[in-house]
């Protein structure tokens, strides 16, 4: 009989990745498996794919209170996916449970009176599992009392769907076009990444692609530095692999990122990576020379020219990303989560 797997999530923008995250998991589904989708909200981007390896999903609004007392009953495995999705999944009674901590913090962590809902949390979930070892290290700091529930599974993306192949270096006086890709929102540092651009010389320009409630502000912004005809905002992209293979570096911009799944992208465009040095994504990066420090403009510009202006260091850095790319298989996420699934759905004590 098949293990039955219910994902819950707040939405299926195409905006987010931890959204991403949920297709790639049940698209296909494995051998011996059943999954379906609940949405908290009627946004789903990824509709298509969804149905294409018919895969249920279903607006939890929409819903009766029959229905959604069936549906949470029809699961052997209920997985949570963000906040409030995650509290919202304890009202499987009975059901195995598992989620993901996407990042190492969060602004429920800022509020002392939500310690105690947190710790209940993390008692119920039969597993955490996170997405790097710095998120775990965090919530075990946070939460040390549950460590046994934790784990670690990197993330994976399907390399396939990107060009996997050495960049060339920038002609010289051709334009030259940074990139960032991820919601405008206030946990990215997208003001640092244009400040940056304004000390750069007038051939390079920046390309960002997502939307979000910061989009106002950072557009102000790129007026004030004058930077109106080198900033291009996309919006929400559907064909990230073109729009990678249009740039000639890659930065991932960042407050708070608990993996960097936009970065490994990147990697495997074979686009030279830059990353703000914070917890989860310096962990993908592996090493300081591609970390500049958070908020820092200057350091960043300085890093940019350092690799667009030299070939041989343009180079360099296009093989590490196509070798490090390597680390993060979708096949191997997808293995892992799956032997997780099972192992909670043959465990039998409460």
């Amino acid at each position: 009989m098949a293990v039955k797997i219910l994902h819950i999530i707040n939405d299926l923008s195409r905006n987010g990745g931890a959204q991403r995250f949920v297709v790639d998991l049940v698209c296909p589904t494995q051998e011996g498996y059943e999954s379906k989708v609940v949405i908290l909200d009627d946004i789903n981007d990824l509709s298509a794919e969804l149905e294409a390896a018919d895969i249920e999903c279903i607006v939890w609004k929409s819903l009766s209170l029959k229905e959604k007392w069936q549906i949470l009953r029809w699961a052997d495995v209920v997985h949570g996916h963000l906040f409030p999705s995650i509290y919202l999944a304890l009202a499987a009674i009975g059901k195995k449970l598992i989620q993901t901590e996407h990042n190492s913090h969060n602004r429920r962590r800022d509020h002392i009176w939500m310690k105690p809902f947190e710790w209940l949390l993390y008692w119920r979930y039969h597993k955490t599992v996170c997405i790097t070892g710095q998120v775990k290290n965090a919530l075990e700091d946070f939460i040390p009392h549950w460590r046994k529930h934790y784990s670690v599974i990197l993330n994976g993306i399907n390399l396939s769907k990107f060009s996997m192949r050495e960049k060339l270096a920038p002609v010289q006086d051709a334009p030259i076009r940074i990139g960032m890709a991820g919601r405008l929102h206030p946990y990215k540092d997208h003001p640092t990444l244009i400040r940056a651009l304004a000390i750069l010389p007038a051939r390079y320009e920046l390309h960002l692609a997502g939307d979000g409630e910061r989009r106002g502000e950072y557009e102000a912004l790129v007026k004030e530095l004058g930077l109106e005809d080198r900033v291009v905002f996309h919006g929400v992209r559907s064909d990230i692999p073109v729009f990678l293979d249009g740039l000639n570096i890659y930065v991932q911009s960042t407050i708070i990122e608990g993996f960097g799944l936009a970065a490994v992208e990147a990697m495997a465009a074979g686009l030279p990576v830059l990353a703000s040095d914070v917890q989860g994504i310096d962990e993908v990066i592996g090493t300081e020379e591609y970390l500049f420090p958070l908020g820092d403009d200057k350091v960043l510009a300085e890093k940019i020219t350092a690799i667009c202006e030299q070939p041989e260091i343009y180079t360099q850095a296009s093989k590490r990303s196509l070798s490090r790319c390597q680390l993060y298989k979708l096949e191997t996420f997808r293995e892992q989560y799956y032997q997780a699934y099972q192992e909670l759905a043959d465990d039998k004590t409460s």
